[in-house]
């Protein structure tokens, strides 16, 4: 019997994922807690449009006040925000079947959040390179070309891991649900692949929201670029301490090469960001920024925090990644308006 899927938090990136697997013939249903995306995928559908055009699709949609219409879910992707998650895997924890999966299809590094209610077995990650744009109520822009696959437009556009183990099997599984959405591969060693994504998140999404920049734009600026680096050697620190092996950062650079470049010893690192700007999509927009037109609490604290956080844990110190998301907070709270004026402190504190 095929499994039944659901898909919590239809967004961008959940709502590509949904549809596209409903297209596919796999029992799928959409859960969305926004009433006007409810509204517009359950009246219209969704309008999908990547580099090969649009597409409208219609998956089956329920609001989060009608969960008891769920049948048992064998497999649930989880697409909603970083500060959402554990609010979200609760309401949603009646209707799972006894074995179900929770798959976090999220940025940032979730799973020690979901493993607060299901089992650590029973859980998987996605890593996602695919950049998506909710333009509107039901239309979403997807590019291929984002800051994590620009310099490597053969890279999937995402990786599957198992959170508590190495095996495979499942990751196996819910990589060929993901096919049908994007090319997916997957890992052995999903957290090497969450810290290798969080220093982009880290690097790029809070500085997007700071400077107010889609993503081209965005690595165009070399002040800009500066403040990344020293983001970036600061997650390599990071990860290291609690012993995780970040892979190429930006799909280029090794953890040495960032290091070099944060101590001024090599180029290398600003050259390749510069030229990705040239090769980025420019509809790109980073998750942060795209919360921060709506006005939203955006994860800044769930990127450069979580990075603050875990370099707390092992004595590591973080004071860029402490500075960015102390400015993007006041931003947040309408302290100060975002724009290039408002990285200068960030320029001066890396300039030493």
């Amino acid at each position: 019997m095929s499994k039944r899927l659901a898909v919590f938090g239809a967004g961008a990136i959940g709502g590509q994922v949904g549809a596209r697997m409903f297209a596919a013939g796999h029992d799928v249903t959409l859960i969305e807690p926004w009433p006007e995306q409810f509204r517009a995928i359950r009246d219209s559908g969704l309008r999908i449009e990547d580099e090969e055009g649009p597409v409208h699709l219609r998956p089956p949609v329920v609001h989060t006040d009608q969960l008891d219409r769920l049948d048992p879910v064998d497999i649930l992707f989880l697409a909603v925000k970083s500060y959402d998650s554990d609010a979200a895997v609760e309401r949603v924890l009646p209707r799972l079947a006894p074995q179900a999966w929770v798959v976090s299809t999220q940025n940032g590094i979730n799973e020690e959040i979901i493993a607060q209610r299901v089992e650590s077995g029973r859980i998987l990650g996605v890593v996602i390179l695919i950049n998506a744009v909710l333009e509107a109520p039901g239309r979403i822009q997807v590019s291929t070309q984002s800051v994590s696959r620009s310099s490597n437009l053969d890279a999937p556009g995402a990786y599957v891991g198992e959170y508590a183990e190495s095996s495979v099997s499942k990751a196996e599984e819910v990589a060929r649900y993901l096919n049908t959405v994007w090319p997916a591969k997957t890992t052995r060693d999903l957290m090497a692949m969450r810290w290798t994504k969080l220093a982009t998140s880290a690097m790029v999404n809070a500085l997007s929201g700071i400077t107010g920049l889609r993503s081209a734009p965005l690595l165009g600026e070399p002040d800009v670029r500066k403040v990344m680096i020293q983001l970036a050697a600061e997650v390599v620190h990071v990860a290291q301490g609690h012993g995780h092996a970040i892979h190429r950062v930006l799909g280029h650079c090794t953890p040495d090469q960032v290091l070099a470049a944060a101590r001024g010893r090599d180029g290398t690192m600003d050259r390749r960001l510069a030229r990705m700007s040239e090769r980025i999509s420019p509809a790109a927009a980073t998750s942060l920024l795209q919360d921060h037109w709506k006005g939203r609490i955006t994860e800044v604290d769930h990127f450069n925090g979580f990075v603050v956080r875990k370099g707390r844990e092992k004595g590591v110190p973080t004071p860029v990644n402490e500075a960015v998301r102390r400015l993007m907070k006041r931003i947040e709270r309408g302290e100060i308006s975002s724009g290039m004026g408002a990285l200068e402190p960030l320029v001066d504190l890396v300039k030493g």
